[in-house]
């Protein structure tokens, strides 16, 4: 290996080191902190931007008794707000009693069977006040809204952030209590709760002076869909991902070979001749003639097996037969060489060698020259 190559060689473990702590770096930036603000989407706990935890804060701070997971408010509770209508039919049946019975129920999904019907996707933006018959929100002018419906307007129900025909929000009574409709639960969220008159909506629709509010939480214990999988921190996905982006940069740098090829001399190939007397002489020295022998045989029967195409187990007398009919050489010879006959002694053992590497050469290149002699 030259100096240059030397050279790469030595620095390659720093710089796959230092890739490696780069690609680490890059996945915890990524990965970001892994949810500790917690809580689903419109959550009362969540202090995520897409949360509602500031909206129970501003309650409870306004003198409100906020309660929160409650499928269907209780008797005791007269105002409540549905951000997000996952409720059964069973449970729908129960909240529209409870509101007949008197109870102000504020709706914030508009694709709930509890609101009133939509118009149509009413935009984003700031939202004017526009014609408002709602009492309760006589002093809230203008509404941030990330993401809202409008809902038609009829009869005698009353409308607030429209033009009379369709608004944002609307109020319709029904039996003894009102069905507040919201086109869009965002603007409870803790990222615009704060913006124009979002907070003042909410503490007029949710009156604050010593009730009791119930957040609807319509998944039930045993309702949900969460997985084993969902429980697992994400910081445990954030570990096995680099542990796999470490692998797969471990696997590139030992995949790749540092430097050419090494040539290396290979070993002298022996002819079959050779190593067939190389075999016997070998079997010889040690005086097992009748062993060496039968090595001999099979491998001088392999040989012909394989060149005449014929299984191994063939039969002495056929493949005598077959070898002297192929080579033009004496069957009864042929037969003698390849069968059982016991060898005793070296001078039978040379013999038959001499026979056994006289019928390989035979079956490599004699059946040509018979061939050849023949035609002549």
């Amino acid at each position: 290996m030259n100096a240059p190559t030397a050279a790469r060689a030595t620095r390659a473990p720093w710089v796959i080191g230092g890739v490696l702590l780069a690609s680490l770096i890059v996945v915890g930036v990524v990965a970001g902190d892994g949810g500790s603000e917690g809580g689903p989407a419109l959550s009362p706990s969540s202090t995520a931007s897409d949360g509602t935890r500031a909206l129970v804060l501003l309650l409870r701070e306004s003198g409100a008794d906020v309660r929160t997971g409650q499928r269907v408010p209780d008797a005791n509770t007269h105002f409540a707000l549905l951000l997000r209508d996952g409720l059964d039919e069973p449970s729908r049946d129960q909240l529209r009693a409870w509101v007949d019975g008197g109870g102000t129920l504020v709706v914030a999904d508009p694709e709930s069977p509890l609101a009133a019907r939509t118009a149509g996707f009413g935009g984003s933006g700031r939202v004017d006040r526009g014609t408002c018959d709602v009492s309760a929100l006589e002093d809230v002018n203008t509404l941030e809204v990330p993401f809202g419906f409008e809902f038609r307007v009829r009869g005698e129900t009353e409308s607030c952030f429209g033009d009379g025909r369709t608004a944002f929000i609307t109020s319709a009574s029904r039996g003894q209590g009102v069905v507040v409709s919201i086109g869009g639960a965002e603007v409870f969220t803790n990222d615009v709760l704060d913006e124009a008159d979002n907070s003042v909506m909410a503490v007029r629709l949710l009156p604050v002076d010593g009730t009791t509010v119930a957040i609807l939480d319509p998944n039930a214990p045993g309702s949900g869909t969460t997985t084993l999988g969902d429980l697992i921190s994400d910081r445990v996905f954030q570990a096995m991902l680099q542990l796999g982006v470490a692998f797969i940069v471990y696997a590139l740098w030992r995949s790749r070979r540092v430097g050419r090829p090494v040539t290396e001399p290979q070993p002298v190939a022996i002819a079959g001749s050779q190593f067939v007397r190389a075999v016997g002489g070998l079997q010889q020295r040690s005086r097992s003639t009748d062993r060496a022998a039968t090595m001999l045989r099979t491998a001088t029967r392999r040989l012909l097996s394989d060149r005449f195409g014929v299984p191994l187990n063939l039969d002495t007398a056929t493949l005598a037969e077959l070898t002297a009919t192929r080579t033009g050489l004496d069957r009864n010879q042929v037969a003698a060489a390849l069968g059982d006959t016991p060898i005793l002694d070296e001078a039978s053992l040379v013999a038959l060698g001499q026979q056994l590497d006289a019928i390989r050469q035979h079956a490599l290149n004699g059946h040509q020259e018979v061939l050849d002699g023949r035609s002549r």
